[in-house]
């Protein structure tokens, strides 16, 4: 018998499901034993008071900031939010197994950036990308093998931005009444013409809603096709935004996947809208449909949490460098050095087996001449 895999039965078998998500419990657990383990080195080692070092929630506030410089930094470089959000994403989940007292994000987001528009397959010459941003080509490299080790050597990144472009097109394809061959049933079984219907005699935004759309004040009943398109369109630049910002800076891509999140942020851009786009795929009798809306509605509820004070000023970050600089591993303080260094022992290492393998070879070749004798010479 043939068995049809839902795109659910897919996501689990995904590394970002399998390795990088986690419940809110789980998650605050790893970050915390995170920061005590860095802590602990760092006060016998170095024996400093634990007070002079950073705490857990500085430290976050410090990682958010950074999260927020790799959203600038990459429109520096004009790349599109994709590789922002990998970018963003790897140094998320740099540290939940490493702690900025060992490694500061300062040595790491533009290695995670360079790495992630690898990924992307952006192919920038790391000579212009190291130009553009007036950093040492050799900074960029030496965390890079420790970013893929605490990345498990897992790149995939899976993101909201194409379901949304997919729900923006379907949406506005309901407007219009064509779909496909122009004949479309829903999940309760209306039609192309009933659907249409009903998305043009939707009612106005929620309260708060963050959709920049407003009916038209001539307006107060059933709507053209091209008014709704253009709510459609404001609704997705709004859900866009929330992606672009509170999505990447807060935890809601450990929590949730990338389908909650479309939904959660086309429900806080325009919720009768998205409520009606739901219920072209979720019958209302449907026993998942009551647990599948308190998700989104509870994903929205953290994206719409997200507070600006969360990301810290340059001078707060100067602030909390200028602590971390007091009490970081000393061990880790230059990476350039240490990579340098591993690479040269890397070096010495091979001369050595291709020594040693030498050696080898003419100890074999003796033995056989002791056993045999010489070769014989060749005729002339």
């Amino acid at each position: 018998m043939t068995q049809t895999l839902t795109e659910d039965d897919v996501y689990r078998t995904s590394s970002q499901y399998r390795l990088w998500s986690f419940s809110p419990t789980t998650l605050a657990a790893l970050r915390s034993k995170t920061h005590s383990l860095a802590l602990h080195r760092a006060t016998t080692t170095s024996h400093i008071p634990p007070e002079k070092c950073l705490t857990e929630t500085e430290e976050l506030l410090l990682i958010t900031r950074y999260c927020d410089q790799l959203r600038t930094t990459a429109a520096h470089f004009s790349f599109p939010i994709n590789v922002k959000a990998t970018a963003v994403q790897y140094l998320r989940r740099f540290y939940l197994s490493n702690s900025c007292l060992t490694y500061p994000p300062k040595d790491i987001y533009k290695s995670v950036l360079w790495l992630a528009s690898k990924t992307e397959g952006m192919h920038y010459p790391l000579g212009d990308f190291a130009r553009k941003i007036a950093t040492d080509r050799d900074v960029i490299l030496a965390p890079e093998y420790k970013v893929m080790q605490a990345l498990r050597f897992t790149l995939d990144v899976r993101q909201p931005y194409r379901g949304l472009k997919g729900a923006l097109m379907e949406m506005v394809n309901l407007a219009e009444g064509v779909v496909g061959d122009g004949e479309v049933r829903s999940g309760d079984g209306r039609g192309a013409r009933e659907l249409q219907e009903g998305i043009c005699g939707l009612q106005g935004l929620q309260e708060g809603a963050l959709s920049a759309w407003r009916r038209p004040s001539s307006k107060s009943g059933t709507l053209e096709a091209k008014e709704v398109v253009d709510r459609i369109n404001a609704a997705y630049a709004a859900a866009r935004n929330v992606l672009d910002r509170p999505a990447l800076l807060t935890d809601v891509w450990f929590l949730y996947t990338p389908s909650q999140m479309t939904f959660a942020a086309l429900y806080l851009a325009d919720a009768p809208l998205t409520d009606f786009y739901l219920g072209t795929k979720l019958p209302m009798d449907s026993e998942a449909r009551p647990k599948i809306l308190a998700v989104i509605h509870a994903c929205a509820e953290l994206l719409a949490s997200f507070d600006e004070k969360t990301v810290i000023s340059k001078e707060q970050r100067a602030e909390l460098e200028e602590k971390l600089e007091g009490c970081r591993d000393p061990s880790t303080r230059d990476l350039v050095k240490a990579h340098l260094a591993a690479k040269l022992g890397s070096d010495d290492d091979e001369e050595e087996k291709k020594a040693k393998k030498k050696e080898a070879r003419e100890k074999h070749k003796k033995e056989g001449e002791d056993l045999f004798g010489p070769s014989l010479p060749a005729k002339g």
